[in-house]
């Protein structure tokens, strides 16, 4: 047989739901993150970040609405660059972030001594965070929740629930079913796809887009071939409604105590395709 045919049919085969995860791959290649850490920092795309606009709105509701200043305690899991981290330092609140890549941990760490902030960044994997601190907050944004297969999310809500203080709030948004209603199966083909976000040389790029209308879960796959080898991708997404997170959140021992628009607490609109809920251990 074809070995090409043989290679493109297994790039085209549905893998099962969350079979295999690739986010550490992403967030640690050298040439990725690189990539990545350009569009946290891009103050007009809403790509690996909000929009810069959007991050100062969010850091004031949370000020307001979760009291903080002087004496709290806010970590931020997956905090890319600091760009939370920072201006709740500049609030006053103690600000701790973790993250995967070196290269933004390193950012955040050269902002926050720059400024001179009671901030501080760890490069770790969250889901194996096990500190003695204790936060009033935890916040996690741009939806990463939904990244996670489901064990992991598990293990994302036993690390909150280590790390929250008594009386302590767990923030974070999420993907909505009405953006699954707009992913379509297909594909696509092109080299140096995504102008060359994928690879520091060149190479030929395919997406494979999955649905999984029973699970409610969505893929992107990218199959990555260089000269010298090929590399596989997996985004991964899963979509919610107030009442399936809800009850994910009870498996673990949460409970929902408000559900908003969005993390800067806009009132939350049945069609949009994401949503933030605040939730705290309910015993």
């Amino acid at each position: 047989m074809n070995p090409l045919f043989s290679a493109l049919s297994a790039m085209a085969e549905r893998p099962a739901p969350h079979a295999r995860t690739t986010t550490a791959d992403l967030w640690t290649d050298p040439h990725i993150s690189e990539r990545m850490l350009a569009n946290h920092l891009a103050p007009e795309i809403e790509a690996a970040s909000h929009r810069i606009e959007f991050v100062d709105r969010a850091v004031e509701w949370m000020i307001a609405r979760f009291g903080l200043g002087t004496g709290s305690r806010v970590a931020d899991l997956g905090c890319g660059p600091g760009l939370y981290t920072t201006r709740l330092a500049r609030a006053g609140a103690h600000a701790l972030g973790v993250d995967f890549s070196r290269l933004s941990v390193d950012h955040a760490e050269r902002a926050a001594r720059a400024e001179g902030l009671d901030a501080r960044h760890l490069c770790r994997d969250y889901l194996s965070l096990d500190l003695e601190e204790r936060f009033d907050l935890v916040v996690m944004v741009m939806r990463d929740y939904c990244a996670m297969a489901p064990g992991d999310r598990a293990r994302l809500l036993g690390v909150v629930r280590r790390h929250l203080a008594d009386g302590g709030v767990f923030l974070f948004d999420v993907d909505a079913e009405p953006a699954l209603d707009l992913v379509r199966e297909e594909s696509a083909y092109a080299p140096d796809l995504m102008d060359g976000f994928w690879a520091d040389r060149p190479y030929h790029g395919f997406r494979h887009t999955f649905r999984y209308d029973e699970e409610r879960v969505s893929l992107d796959r990218y199959d990555i071939v260089t000269a010298d080898d090929t590399r596989v991708f997996y985004n991964w997404v899963r979509y919610f409604t107030p009442d399936t997170l809800a009850a994910e959140l009870a498996d673990s021992g949460f409970g929902v105590d408000e559900v908003h628009g969005d993390l800067a607490g806009a009132p939350r609109d049945p069609a949009s395709g994401q949503f933030a809920v605040v939730a705290r251990p309910s015993s």
